[in-house]
Parts: structure tokens; C-alpha cells; sequence
């Protein structure tokens, strides 16, 4: 339950040496790259201020790649040649002096196929109309305005006595298409009559020639040629896009890559003609950076103790087993522990696999979790599939116990019963009592060890007031512990313990140093008594009503967290229930519905109580357990690799 030891490596060299650097930390693959230079360009080191001539190519390598219909990346960058911007922006112009001509002309056929097909969808109601268009475009006192007129209104056009005349020549049952014609002295007015009787306006574009079935007819003529013209020049693009497929993607892959890797120059300090690169990287992986530098000469590699260089905070890699790896992600939603903090994941994983097991225990059903787990960690996600197959197998373990497969609670009486033990199986509906119990007394024992777990801790970090006078420190062990003895004592074994040494010693005095709990730590680091170590004007007052409140919610929570763990018993019982409802249903079904019921309900219990159970114990680690000891703040590894940058 430790962290990765790291080094802080330092590297510089000359200025003209920075890209060879760069280089080799991507060679190693394991290397965590900071800032070179403090936060305001502090011990002389300042940031690199130039820009990144890979940037704009790589935009414009992806237009054309769009534009070809190839897809960007997965090339081969070993085979590119090109290294220079100059050298690639060459071969960016020697492709696109073929595609900008193609593309043009794709471009505007498909705005002229476009508008046609508009045109052509107005002048199919006009076939009627023997007048050319032209002459019509051309008279000079006179307007015409084309377009279509609701039905029901064709009528309403003789109440107004205004100059205009209405010329139909196709309609449907909606509309009536045509053409009103009036003195251009008089549009404005005209318009607004049509305008209020709801007519839409067409507008025939000027290269529309001769009559209405003529300019149809010449305009699915142009349409026609225009699509050949059209396919002529995709086919052009498509050939283009063969030719050059290959070199594009590998081209863009090798560009991709120096983008990236240039943007790591960014984090170099400079100072006059040399740069510095810090880092840190995993102790075990020195060896991988000496090799990456092993052929650079004049690079200076040296490492350092972590915590050397105090502007920086080395990263956390959680160091776990196979066994417990998976629930490094349950670690990381709450937050990553400091360098060489604790690394709660093995705790996580005995308790939340145990607690889960206890809460869903079903032979069967946590069969089907374990092979399930197998498949969404190969499929979908590896530590979730993990957490899956380790859940699945205490739910069979604890399901062997409580003596259910799939809900059938007696399948398992003839083992028991042939290997001679009496005690099991336990009946959920039989057991009350001795469940809820027992899971109050593993949340007290849970509990209890993460008091432990926080006063270890808490003496590393040399915090005295968490490890000794807090409420989770010795003092809170001490009172929490002489509480749940009292109580246990006094109702369950009618013992009389409550003496009063046993209340002064074991009760009152550790909660007065709780609630004492800074001045007692002021006094023991400074040897001095203060009220306050921030606020020199503490009254006694203010802190007197300060921590009334806080030993309040201190012996609240006591009593809130150790009755939360209700909820394991009542899920053991709740699990019972359900599947019994299922049965039921499936007694009162036929001889054909009996197992289309069963396996529906034994699925729709899975997934349901199977979730919430998942749910309620992240909610009883991260609020009775981790609150109580855990401390996180810490900072993710993330080594410079080669992926990492091609993603930038």
C-alpha cells in the first residue's frame, strides 16, 4: 500500500541540443515533464516564446485530407521522409495545385445543380405560360411578379379595384400558381394586396430563357450535363486521393508528431544559450532514460531526490498488485494521496469486495458478474471489468453462505446437510437480528481500523493534532472505543462497566481533548498556550461556541456513521426480498412462463440491486471510511509518450 519512488531529473545542454532532448524523453516513455523555469521566470531560466511552424500545416494538411476523403492519422510516420516545416509545406503545395482546381470546379457544379434544380421546381408550374422570360425581364414600365396564391383567396382578388391582372396557368389543391403583372408606379401597393392575401413569391432567375415548358425542359438539359460534369470531376478527386493516400496519412501521422513534440519545447527554461528540462520519472525506469541518452552527446542527465527542487510536487503513481490494481479507479475519484502518501487501494479493494459480497451474495448471480467482469474488462474498460470479477467472487462465496442460487434459497440444504454443519445456510428472513448486528459490527470494527490507519499516518506527516487530539486520532479511538464497550457491555452481557474512573479516563477526558484539541497541539509544537495559532484575538467565547459545534457534529457523526452500516444488513434482506418476489411471481405462472419469469427476474435484480449496491458502498468508503483518514491533494503521472503527443 505504497506509491512509486520517483527521481527529479534535471536535463540541459545547448540551446541547439533541445530537440535531441525532446527526443530521447520520448524514447524513454516514462519521463513526467514540468515547467523548466519557475513561475516568473525565477533563478533565471524563462520560458521559450516562439511559434509552433508545425501548427498551422497540420490545419491545413487536415482540410485536405478531409477534402480527399482520407482518414487523418493511423499512417506510418517512419516511412516520411520530410522533417523541415519547409519540406512539408512543399508537399502540401504540390498536392494541392492538383486538388484546389478540382475542388473548385466540384464546388461550383453542386451550387449550379443546386439552383437549377430551384429554378427547375419554379418553372414546372409555369408550363403553361407561352411568353419568354426574357421579354418578360425586359419591359421597362411594367412589373411581374411570379409565385403562388392559397386556393381559397383567387377568388378575393375581385373585390380589390386596383390595376393588376392574375394570370394562372397551373394549380393543386392548396395553391394556384401564376403570375400578377401591374404598373411599376404601383408595385409597392400591389405587393402589399397579395402580400395580405398570403402569396409567395418565386423568383426565376435571370438566365431563364424562353417559355415556361421550354425553360423547363432546357433546364433538366443543363441539370443532366451538369451531374456528368459533376461525377466526371469526383472521379478525378477519387484518383487524386488514391495516388496520394498513403503519403498524406503517413505525412500527417510524422506532422502530427512534430506538432506535439515542439510544444513540449514550451516547457524548457532558457537562459542565455543553454535550457534546462525538468521532470520526474519512476526510479524503476532510470535505467530507460540513461539508454535514451546514451547516445547524445553533450546533454547532461543528473538526478535529484524528489522533494529537492520545493516549487515542484513529484507525481503519485499508485503502486498495487494484480490483485487490487482495479480499484486504483475508486482511489482516483476521490483524489491521488500525495507523494509517498498513503495508498489506500488495497483497502479499498479487501472492503469494497467484501462488502459488496455480504451485500449481494448470490451463488449464481455473482457467477454471472464474474464472467461479465471478464468481458467488460476486454471489451470495454479493464479496471471496471476487474472490480467486476472480484465482486462477482465474494458474491459467491457469501452467496454459498446464505445457501441462494439465482434466489433459490434451499439448493444448497442437501451439502450442508451431507458434510454435517447445522449453522448454514443463513436464511435472511430467519437471521434478522444476527444480520443487522453483525453488519453494525463491521461498520464499529471498519471504523475502528480507519482510526488506526489515521493516527499511523497522521504521526508520519508529523500532524500531532490529527494523530493525537483529533476526532478520528488516539483521543477519538480512545472515546469511540470505551462508548461502543459500554454499550455492548451494558445491554448485550449485563455487565456494569460505567465506573467512574471508567467515564473520567476512558470518556471524559479524551473528549476534552478533542474539543481542546489546537491549544493542546500549540502547546505541545511551540510549548507555548494558545487559543488559536492563526488568530491571536481569540476569545474564549468565540472559541468555546467554535468548538461546541464541532465536538457536536463530532459525536454526531459517530453516531450517524456507525448506523449508516445498517444498510449492508438491510441489503442482505432487501436481496432476499426481491428474489422472493420473483418466485412468487413464478409459482402463479404456467409451466412455459415459469422460466421466461425466472431469468427475467433474475436479471432485472441484477442489474438494479446490483448498481445500487455498487453505489451504496462508494458512499460508505468515501464518507465513513476515507473521511476519516485519507488525506489526497496529490498530483497524476503523466509521462511524455509518443501517443500522448500525437494526441496534442
Amino acid at each position: 500500500m505504497a506509491t512509486e519512488k520517483m527521481e527529479l531529473v534535471n536535463i540541459s545542454g545547448d540551446l541547439s541540443m533541445l530537440d535531441k532532448a525532446i527526443e530521447g524523453i520520448l524514447a524513454c516513455g516514462s519521463f513526467h515533464m514540468e515547467n523548466g523555469f519557475g513561475r516568473s521566470g525565477s533563478g533565471g531560466y524563462k520560458p521559450i516564446n516562439e511559434k509552433n511552424p508545425y501548427a498551422a500545416l497540420l490545419k491545413q494538411y487536415s482540410a485536405l485530407c478531409s477534402g480527399l476523403g482520407i482518414e487523418e492519422g493511423h499512417g506510418d510516420a517512419s516511412k516520411c521522409s520530410l522533417e523541415s516545416a519547409d519540406e512539408f509545406e512543399q508537399l502540401l503545395e504540390k498536392i494541392n495545385a492538383h486538388y484546389k482546381g478540382l475542388s473548385d470546379e466540384r464546388q461550383r457544379l453542386d451550387k449550379e445543380i443546386s439552383d437549377r434544380q430551384a429554378a427547375s421546381v419554379q418553372t414546372s408550374h409555369l408550363k403553361g405560360m407561352n411568353e419568354d422570360f426574357s421579354r418578360l425581364f425586359s419591359l421597362r414600365h411594367i412589373s411581374i411578379r411570379f409565385g403562388k396564391l392559397p386556393a381559397d383567396n383567387v377568388k378575393k382578388l375581385d373585390y380589390y379595384d386596383k390595376d393588376f391582372f392574375y394570370f394562372p396557368f397551373d394549380e393543386d389543391m392548396n395553391y394556384s400558381y401564376g403570375l400578377y403583372v401591374c404598373p411599376k408606379t404601383e408595385k409597392e401597393e400591389i405587393d402589399e394586396v397579395f402580400r395580405t392575401l398570403y402569396f409567395e413569391r418565386t423568383r426565376i432567375p435571370d438566365y431563364v430563357k424562353g417559355s415556361g415548358s421550354k425553360a423547363y425542359s432546357d433546364l433538366q438539359d443543363e441539370i443532366a450535363q451538369d451531374k456528368k460534369d459533376l461525377e466526371k470531376t469526383q472521379a478525378e478527386l477519387e484518383e487524386l486521393s488514391k495516388q496520394y493516400k498513403e503519403e498524406l496519412k503517413n505525412a500527417y501521422t510524422k506532422l502530427s508528431f512534430k506538432k506535439g513534440a515542439f510544444e513540449l519545447r514550451k516547457k524548457a527554461g532558457v537562459i542565455k544559450n543553454r535550457f534546462l528540462i525538468k521532470g520526474f520519472i519512476p526510479t524503476k525506469n532510470k535505467a530507460e532514460l540513461d539508454a535514451a541518452f546514451s547516445s547524445a552527446g553533450g546533454l547532461e542527465v543528473t538526478y535529484l531526490p524528489p522533494d529537492s527542487d520545493s516549487g515542484l510536487k513529484p507525481p503519485t503513481i499508485l503502486k498495487n498488485s494484480f490483485l487490487t490494481r482495479p480499484f486504483r479507479m475508486l482511489v482516483g475519484m476521490y483524489g491521488l494521496p500525495a507523494y509517498g502518501g498513503f495508498n489506500p487501494t488495497a483497502f479499498v479493494a479487501v472492503t469494497y469486495s467484501l462488502l459488496f459480497g455480504i451485500m449481494f451474495g448470490d451463488l449464481g448471480q455473482g457467477f454471472l458478474i464474474f464472467l461479465l467482469g471478464f468481458l467488460v474488462g476486454k471489451k470495454m474498460n479493464r479496471d471496471m471489468g476487474g472490480m467486476m470479477t472480484r465482486c462477482g467472487f465474494f458474491s459467491m462465496v457469501f452467496g454459498t453462505l446464505y445457501g441462494s442460487v439465482f434466489g433459490i434459497e434451499d439448493m444448497l440444504d442437501p451439502m450442508y446437510e451431507s458434510i454435517g454443519i447445522s449453522q448454514l445456510p443463513v436464511r435472511a428472513f430467519e437471521s434478522t437480528n444476527f444480520i443487522l448486528f453483525t453488519a453494525v459490527g463491521i461498520g464499529i470494527f471498519l471504523i475502528v481500523l480507519s482510526m488506526m490507519i489515521n493516527i499511523v499516518t497522521s504521526f508520519k506527516r508529523k500532524d500531532i493534532e490529527s494523530a493525537v487530539f483529533g476526532c478520528n486520532g488516539i483521543c477519538g479511538l480512545i472515546f469511540y472505543a470505551s462508548i461502543i464497550f459500554a454499550v455492548v457491555a451494558t445491554v448485550m452481557l449485563d455487565m456494569k462497566v460505567m465506573s467512574a474512573p471508567f467515564v473520567i479516563f476512558l470518556i471524559v477526558i479524551p473528549l476534552i481533548s478533542i474539543f481542546c484539541r489546537v491549544p493542546f497541539t500549540l502547546a505541545v509544537k511551540y510549548k507555548k498556550w494558545k487559543l488559536s495559532e492563526h488568530d491571536d484575538n481569540m476569545t474564549f467565547g468565540g472559541f468555546f461556541v467554535e468548538n461546541f459545534f464541532e465536538m457536536f457534529e463530532f459525536l454526531l457523526s459517530y453516531v450517524s456513521n456507525t448506523m449508516s452500516f445498517l444498510r449492508v444488513g438491510g441489503f442482505v434482506m432487501s436481496h432476499a426480498g426481491m428474489m422472493l418476489v420473483v418466485m412468487t411471481l413464478m409459482d402463479g405462472m404456467s409451466r412455459v412462463g415459469k422460466p421466461i419469469v425466472f431469468v427475467i427476474g433474475n436479471l432485472f435484480v441484477m442489474a438494479m440491486e446490483g448498481m445500487i449496491v455498487a453505489i451504496q458502498i462508494i458512499r460508505l468508503e468515501f464518507y465513513e471510511i476515507f473521511s476519516r483518514f485519507y488525506v489526497s491533494g496529490g498530483k497524476e503521472y503523466i509521462p511524455v509518450t509518443p501517443e500522448l503527443v500525437n494526441e496534442e
